[in-house]
């Protein structure tokens, strides 16, 4: 399948906006990150609005959106809903952190920001499963992408909080992101375990010629699609990419940011989160590349 850079950069962003309200919530509920919340709900609007900007690239009558918005369960009114309620309760977060007398948004607020930061990542995820397209069709899609939006939380915020000298967030920010990372790289090995095990759903086809590209080549779809990713053309890209460059490293980078703080070396704090982060949305982008590489339509192949 082609890839839709649109479509992959709208997940990618919506799930750095929920990581980043996620992660401000969690602070919030914990009575930390007072010096950070304005900051915090910047990036994350700033990233909402680019992710929102980026999907309508996706459409050549961009305009004909609303008609799809007569069916409520479709999954393109569901993203529409989640960004309008996304985007109301960053403007009740602000407005209460304005309205408290020590500039301290109220707990509920952060309630409301955990809420929303793991339910849009996972409406996203759900508005991709469809029967069609095997590889998307797993309850793995919206668990990685929630997973996805703790790790780019975490990091974030940590980010976030040296840029704003929040010091107070720090160790919790840590381990969001050292929690989210581990989750993720689970997420991750077992969905590719997933992709390469569905080789039997194309076994009443195996081979097939795409009438649309008489120049091509006959397509096996365990080792040109499926197959190709744990141990094939995209193995390079999922285990370098996705795994090392997109997990690993950033974990490393926390811990190592942990043990900078432990040593009183605040000041590698920043570049060791900023590296960390850059490589977790690099991995996250990796990712969403194979799974448009590896996607093959069950009604292309009738």
């Amino acid at each position: 399948m082609e890839m839709e850079w649109p479509l992959i950069l709208f997940t990618f962003f919506v799930c750095l906006a929920s990581g980043i309200l996620l992660g401000q919530g969690v602070m919030t509920v914990l009575g930390k990150g007072k010096s950070m919340q304005l900051a915090s709900l910047v990036s994350s609007l700033v990233a909402l609005a680019v992710g929102g900007i980026s999907v309508f690239f996706h459409l050549q009558h961009w305009e004909r959106i609303f008609n799809g918005f007569g069916h409520i369960t479709s999954g393109i009114t569901l993203e529409f809903i989640g960004c309008v309620v996304f985007f109301v309760v960053l403007v009740v977060y602000f407005l209460m952190m304005r309205r408290a007398e020590d500039g301290m948004a109220p707990k509920w607020c952060g309630v409301l920001a955990i809420i929303m930061g793991v339910a849009m990542p996972a409406i996203t995820g759900d508005s991709y499963l469809m029967e069609a397209i095997p590889v998307w069709d797993t309850f793995l899609l919206p668990v990685y992408y929630v997973f996805n939006a703790v790790f780019f939380g975490g990091l974030s915020v940590l980010v976030i909080a040296a840029l704003t000298k929040c010091d107070d967030v720090n160790d919790t920010a840590i381990w969001l992101a050292i929690g989210g990372g581990v989750a993720t790289a689970v997420a991750l090995i077992a969905y590719a375990v997933f992709i390469n095990s569905l080789g039997g759903v194309y076994s009443d086809i195996t081979y097939y010629f795409d009438p649309t590209l008489p120049d091509s080549s006959m397509i096996d779809v365990q080792d040109d699609f499926v197959g190709t990713v744990l141990a094939g053309s995209n193995a390079p890209l999922f285990w370098i990419g996705a795994v090392i460059v997109g997990v690993a490293l950033p974990v490393v980078a926390a811990f190592m940011a942990k043990r900078a703080l432990a040593g009183g070396k605040q000041q590698q704090v920043l570049p060791l989160a900023g590296a960390g982060l850059a490589c977790a949305l690099a991995g996250g982008i990796c990712w969403r590349m194979i799974l448009y590489m590896v996607a093959v339509s069950i009604f292309a192949l009738y």
